[in-house]
């Protein structure tokens, strides 16, 4: 069965001499023109369509079988990735990391801390001896012990010259009252 057939295209193809099932065959091959598009229709799908200078820059855009190589050249194996991804940290030693993280900020010395051992050092710096203080001590010690020697010495000798005649005297006031 045929589909519809334009009626004036039909008229004109009998007036202009062509058997009726002629005409009727290429009227039928005529679609109506409530199924053509209008001017205006065309007009906004040439706007649409792109242009030889439109393809000519888009051409110049896409990649050549030589860029694409490279790219290939440049991209990891399977293999390579597959090494990556044994390498790759998990959510479980990501969670594992912070909860470590969490542990030593919650040992961090606060600002409170760090004055308080601020305050401590300045008092140990105050109470510090210099050199100089060391210098010092060390050359009234070296005195002392000089002194202290002396002092020995002497008592040596009198022991030693005197112990006899003092020990004798002791004796006689103990026992001969």
């Amino acid at each position: 069965m045929m589909g519809l057939i334009v009626s004036e295209v039909y008229d004109a193809l009998i007036e202009a001499g062509a058997s009726p099932d002629t005409a009727k065959a290429a009227a039928g091959a005529v679609p109506p023109a409530e199924n053509m598009p209008t001017k205006e229709e065309m007009a906004r799908l040439e706007g649409q369509m792109a242009t030889k200078e439109d393809l000519a820059r888009l051409e110049g855009q896409m990649a050549t079988k030589e860029d694409l190589a490279r790219l290939e050249g440049q991209m990891a194996t399977k293999e390579e990735l597959a090494r990556l991804e044994g390498q790759m940290a998990t959510k479980e030693d990501l969670a594992r990391l912070e909860g470590q993280i969490a542990r030593l900020e919650g040992q961090m010395a606060t600002k409170e801390d760090l004055a308080t051992l601020e305050r401590r050092l300045a008092k140990v710096e105050a109470n510090t001896a210099t050199k100089e203080d060391l210098v010092r001590l060390e050359i009234a010690t070296k005195e002392n012990f000089s002194r202290l020697d002396r002092q020995i010495a002497v008592l040596r000798f009198a022991v030693f010259s005197f112990g006899p005649a003092i020990l004798a005297l002791l004796v006689k006031l103990t026992f001969f009252p």
